[in-house]
């Protein structure tokens, strides 16, 4: 017995010695797969980057962090606190171009009513850009529902927050944003779709969002 438990330590120790030798070869931070970079932890993992960076960000407070914020159409700045505390919110990202103006921005616009019927307090939409280009993209979606905002994400901080940017953490420029949309409660992420690609519109629509809506609230719950 008492060879056995010390063959059994034996191994476990090559084991654990093996093992930290290939997690120190293992030398870059992330590895490129389709659709964006994947966190060291992550490098084995079978998972698509969204799910991989979805993980480790789920059921997170985002209104701890102070130092982000964003601004409206009109250049005013808004803290992550001021614009999810206390609320049901819907937070929707997008990338920009025709599937961002003609589908998905217009998807929250239709069914605004049924949204609010079931809860929803707002829906807050968002993109790495400028406050004065997401302004010039509010007319051209003929915005008319007061249920949908538009926000500008300046430097990307809470896309890079969400795990959900597109573009290496090294580069000079501002990072993209994937089409996504998520569920946020008094500040804390409750769930985040993300579509495969930016040209897709499949989980993050307003239709698939309402019925994700319905699971997490079965009972409809618009406050008076």
């Amino acid at each position: 017995m008492q060879r056995s438990q010390q063959l059994l330590k034996a191994l476990t120790s090559a084991f654990r010695c093996n093992e930290f030798n290939r997690l120190l070869s293992t030398t870059p931070s992330s590895i490129n797969r389709p659709g964006g970079d994947v966190p060291a932890g992550h490098l084995n993992s079978d998972l698509n980057p969204s799910v991989c960076n979805i993980g480790l960000g789920r059921r997170r407070d985002l209104t701890l962090r102070q130092d982000l914020c964003l601004y409206n159409v009109e250049g005013r700045k808004t803290s992550l606190a001021d614009a999810l505390k206390g609320k049901r919110v819907i937070l929707v990202g997008f990338p920009g171009g025709p599937v961002c103006t003609e589908k998905h921005l217009p998807s929250y616009q239709k069914l605004g009513e049924e949204l609010k019927a079931h809860g929803v307090e707002k829906v807050l939409a968002v993109t790495v850009d400028t406050p004065e280009a997401v302004q010039a993209l509010a007319t051209k979606v003929a915005q008319q529902n007061s249920n949908v905002e538009l926000l500008a994400d300046k430097n990307g901080g809470l896309i890079r927050l969400l795990g959900v940017e597109i573009g290496s953490p090294d580069s000079s420029s501002e990072p993209r944003c994937q089409r996504f949309a998520a569920i946020v409660e008094d500040g804390i992420l409750l769930k985040l779709r993300v579509e495969q690609s930016p040209r897709e519109l499949q989980v993050s629509d307003a239709g698939s969002m309402l019925n994700l809506w319905k699971c997490v609230y079965p009972v409809a719950t618009k406050k008076s």
